[in-house]
């Protein structure tokens, strides 16, 4: 291989390497869009998650008291 053919070669690479990036800083780009768009973040998960707690704090008290109850301790 010659030395012109080596240097078009590598000429060829490196404008493939440049579109390569080009598109991965797209899809880069792209990604971060979506995880705005889609995920929810932590400060908007917090009134939901307490919710959430307060049915579950509610109906295991519904079912201690009601093993309590059947049992017949007061």
């Amino acid at each position: 291989m010659t030395t012109n053919t080596r240097l078009a070669v590598i000429e060829q690479q490196l404008k493939q390497n440049d579109i390569d990036h080009k598109e991965i800083k797209s899809l880069i780009c792209d990604i971060n869009d979506k995880l705005d768009q889609v995920f929810v973040t932590k400060s908007e998960f917090d009134p939901i998650k307490k919710v959430v707690y307060g049915l579950v704090a509610a109906i295991l008290l519904a079912f201690v008291g009601a093993i309590i109850n059947l049992t017949g301790l007061k």
